[in-house]
């Protein structure tokens, strides 16, 4: 039996022959259109749609942000469609994200903060970055920013809500903020009222020891990512000071659910070292004036950095990269990073342009908290990029609680993390 399609072929043919056939007139020749001088015009393309995953809730100030930008980007052109979805916190956003790829429906563009980017790369789920960004752009991005998402020779990812380590202090408590190791020791000897407050709080864990040690000149890890150098004279003298402040009394250590921010908006501790994203959660009960400095330096002036960036998932087909590239250069740009800077998220611009514009001295006039950012965005450095390096962390937080508590002395604990952690990397 012809199909439809096949029994209209044959009708019209045969159709075409009777009327051939017959004596009728001959049917004029259509003369071909006269070739036109006016360019062709390339037929217009559908703009290409995108999926951007984050842990920004909708509802909070950065959420809020996130969503101003995204409209901005799709105003901006019509190439490109971002479609952004919040999958809740990090761990959620990770967790969601591995079943994706394992189920192969993935977004193009996901949130990753350094620990997600590392295990990502190493399971080669997100695409290189390098030949869709120029040098002068990596360029304009702050030193230390790119470290944490270069593997080898190559950038899977660009930083995108960032974070600083800051000074934050009680102004009528500490008059000038301190810029060395010892000036804030004696700062926090100063301030310390025995019963009522004390110079200062810290974190028992792997972050306050990182603050610390990126001032000396130690490094964590050799080149061949083998062994870790933690434990060597640099850390001994990191933790050592740390614990010191303890034994002295200028100092206490949070308790289980508490954040430092707790013992400064209370009055408990004059000066704390924490992150920029902090700067929301600053809220004195006294209504003390606060302060922002940079972070007091040491033998070198690292300051650590935090937060997340953006990548992209790999397997996406070239019109999708493209259009994935487009959007996470943009997201990151100067005029993007600056208007997230200026939303008062606490995270920093992450280009150096973003801060040598107007509206940004204009914003830090007012706002002179935000002038840290500018200060400080050469300084940052993070730590090592390794696949094992979360273990390594948890390893670090138990020397610091034990130095803190004074149940080992700083050698002790930083070469029992040393060993456990070499294992780790052998194995």
């Amino acid at each position: 039996m012809l199909s439809i399609r096949k029994g209209l072929a044959f009708v019209l043919a045969g159709t075409m022959l009777v009327a051939a056939g017959c004596g009728g007139t001959k049917a004029p020749e259509e003369k071909a259109p006269a070739a036109s001088n006016e360019p062709k015009q390339e037929a217009k393309k559908d703009p290409v749609t995108i999926q951007f995953w984050h842990g920004m809730a909708d509802d909070s100030s950065h959420g809020k942000v996130l969503a101003e930008l995204i409209k901005d980007f799709n105003a901006s052109q019509s190439e490109v469609i971002v479609q952004p979805t919040y999958q809740g916190s990090y761990a959620d956003l990770e967790k969601k994200l591995v079943s994706a790829l394992q189920a192969n429906t993935p977004p193009h563009v996901v949130q990753a903060t350094d620990s997600m980017l590392i295990k990502l790369v190493d399971e080669k789920t997100v695409e290189p970055l390098d030949a869709f960004v120029p040098a002068a752009e990596k360029n304009d991005y702050g030193a230390g920013l790119l470290t944490a998402q270069t593997f080898g020779d190559k950038l899977y990812a660009l930083p995108f809500n960032k974070s600083m380590i800051v000074l934050i202090y009680d102004k009528s408590v500490i008059p000038t903020p301190p810029k060395t190791w010892e000036e804030f020791k004696k700062a926090a000897e100063d301030a310390t009222i025995k019963d009522k407050r004390f110079g200062t709080v810290l974190e028992p864990n792997v972050y306050t020891f990182s603050n610390y040690y990126e001032m000396t000149k130690g490094e964590w890890i050799n080149k061949e990512q083998t062994e870790v150098l933690f434990n060597g004279p640099e850390g001994v003298e990191a933790l050592t000071f740390i614990a010191d402040l303890i034994k002295s009394g200028v100092a206490t250590q949070t308790k289980p659910k508490e954040y430092t921010s707790n013992y400064f908006n209370e009055g408990r501790a004059a000066m704390i070292a924490t992150t920029s994203a902090s700067f929301a959660y600053i809220k004195p009960a006294s209504g003390a004036e606060w302060g922002v400095a940079p972070m007091y330096t040491h033998d070198e002036n690292g300051v650590g950095l935090s937060g997340a960036n953006v990548a992209m998932i790999s397997g996406l087909k070239k019109e999708e990269q493209e259009a994935a590239a487009k959007f996470m250069l943009w997201l990151t740009g100067k005029d993007a990073t600056l208007k997230w800077g200026m939303g008062k998220t606490g995270y920093m611009p992450v280009r150096k342009s973003a801060l040598e514009t107007a509206d940004w001295k204009a914003f830090v006039k007012e706002n002179p908290i935000y002038d840290v950012f500018g200060q400080q965005i050469d300084r940052g450095v993070v730590q090592p990029n390794h696949q094992k390096w979360a273990d390594v962390q948890k390893l670090l937080t138990t020397a610091v609680e034990k130095a803190m508590l004074g149940t080992a002395s700083p050698k002790e604990a930083l070469d029992e993390a040393a060993a456990e952690a070499n294992k780790l990397l052998k194995k």
